[in-house]
């Protein structure tokens, strides 16, 4: 009865967008939010923030939803729920993004697990699946193992069959040793080890005598037949190619769950700028003109502004799209820290970052200029003298009602100003 109750507030919701009913629905649906963020526990981030969090994806979902699509609004909501959470803790560096391979290959042991377990009458061992798939009986445990330690799965992972599979089945009862390599978490592990192929023979030995067996660098030198220096000189440049493995690995995995995601017309597809993660300029488009909307019935306000990371040509060729959205990444968690909880950030262009502050109105501009500032004082005590002489910033900003009619208004001055900006500057450097 409950969920036809909401559905039902949902759609007059849609058709008449009064607070007094979306406050009543999220007070409906809090349940719902608590129960969801309660799954990201184990995150390390305190539940009050999650909840937080929660709540903030059920606006944007009420704000969103089209009940043209024949989805069920609770449906609907909880898959945006669960994104703005798991979109806050990767801000916050707190979770370990599972690799697609590994995800694939879980998906593949529900089914074995299923199949079996209709076989046999009973959930079958560790070596029955090991067999089952051509694997190792130790691969197959640490696979399990990482099930217990992922704490946020995909949003496809919670709503499809392969969590009900594993329903009743006890992973406890499974004999699986802990698994010490490396003094760390399975999953890290486990993607270690597959970047560590990539590395040369040598530096896999070194790194293996080092970090599994224990041995100090001279122990190795004398091991291997080389000089401590080099073991030291290997140690350095093999960590470092192994964390850049890896970072380009998870780039390149969440490039393809993306495609297949547009390819499907996954909602969270369609919001969210595929290189970064962060919201996209359709998606900040679009809330602007809903926020102007607002503004309008409820007389409020709204500020818009462009934030663009110049450089000349070559810089800006010479980072690559993946360490470009790293660094676009990073400067909206800096943006974050110095704007409101209720502010919008996102991916606006190329090279830059688009902010939307709803009720800012005529602050926009003062906002504006605050946010500069830190993403300028970031680059000048993140990056080396070399990088930051390179980068600058940029501002472009519009509101509505004093300044601008509607949205649309609202980006392009926010846009011309930007352009105006750059005019001036080119005019103090060739003078």
């Amino acid at each position: 009865m409950l969920k036809r109750d909401t559905e039902e507030q949902v759609l007059e919701y849609c058709q008449t967008r009064e607070l007094e009913l979306r406050d009543a629905i999220t007070i409906q649906l809090s349940g719902l939010v608590e129960s969801i963020a309660r799954k990201f526990i184990g995150s390390g981030e305190p539940i009050e923030d999650l909840i937080q969090e929660g709540y903030l994806g059920l606006l944007n979902a009420l704000d969103l939803f089209k009940p043209e699509k024949g989805v069920k609004f609770t449906t609907y909501a909880t898959h945006l729920i669960i994104g703005q959470i798991k979109h806050y803790l990767r801000d916050k560096g707190k979770i370990i993004k599972e690799p697609a391979w590994l995800q694939e290959l879980n998906s593949k042991i529900n089914r074995v697990v299923n199949e079996l377990s209709a076989r046999y009458g009973r959930p079958p061992s560790t070596q029955e699946i090991a067999e089952f798939l051509g694997m190792t009986t130790k691969a197959v445990e640490d696979v399990l193992m990482t099930r217990e330690v992922f704490k946020v799965s995909s949003l496809d992972a919670i709503y499809e069959d392969e969590e009900e599979e594993w329903n009743g089945y006890d992973l406890e009862k499974l004999n699986c040793e802990p698994c010490q390599v490396f003094n760390l978490p399975i999953e890290e592990r486990v993607v270690v080890e597959t970047a560590m192929q990539q590395l040369k023979q040598i530096e896999q030995q070194v790194l293996h005598l080092f970090f599994n067996e224990g041995y100090n660098q001279t122990e190795i030198a004398h091991q291997l037949k080389i000089s401590c220096n080099y073991v030291s000189h290997i140690l350095r440049n093999a960590t470092q190619k192994l964390r850049r493995i890896i970072s380009e690995a998870e780039w390149l995995d969440e490039q393809r769950f993306r495609a297949r995601a547009l390819e499907r017309g996954d909602f969270e597809a369609r919001i969210l700028d595929p290189q970064t993660g962060l919201f996209s300029a359709d998606y900040l488009s679009v809330r602007l003109r809903e926020e102007v909307q607002r503004a309008a019935r409820y007389d409020q306000s709204v500020g818009f502004a462009i934030f663009e990371f110049v450089a000349e040509k070559s810089a800006l060729d010479s980072l690559g799209e993946f360490a470009l959205g790293e660094l676009l990444l990073q400067a909206s968690a800096v943006v974050r820290e110095a704007v409101r909880k209720a502010d919008i950030v996102g991916r606006y262009g190329h090279a830059s970052l688009g902010l939307l502050m709803p009720y800012a109105g005529d602050h926009a501009p003062s906002i504006a200029a605050r946010v500069a500032g830190a993403l300028t004082e970031w680059l000048e005590t993140t990056f080396s003298p070399n990088m930051r002489q390179r980068f600058e910033v940029r501002i472009g900003w519009a509101f509505y009602p004093r300044d601008c009619d509607d949205a649309e208004q609202i980006l392009r001055t926010a846009e011309q100003r930007l352009r105006e900006q750059r005019a001036r500057q080119r005019l103090e450097e060739a003078a």
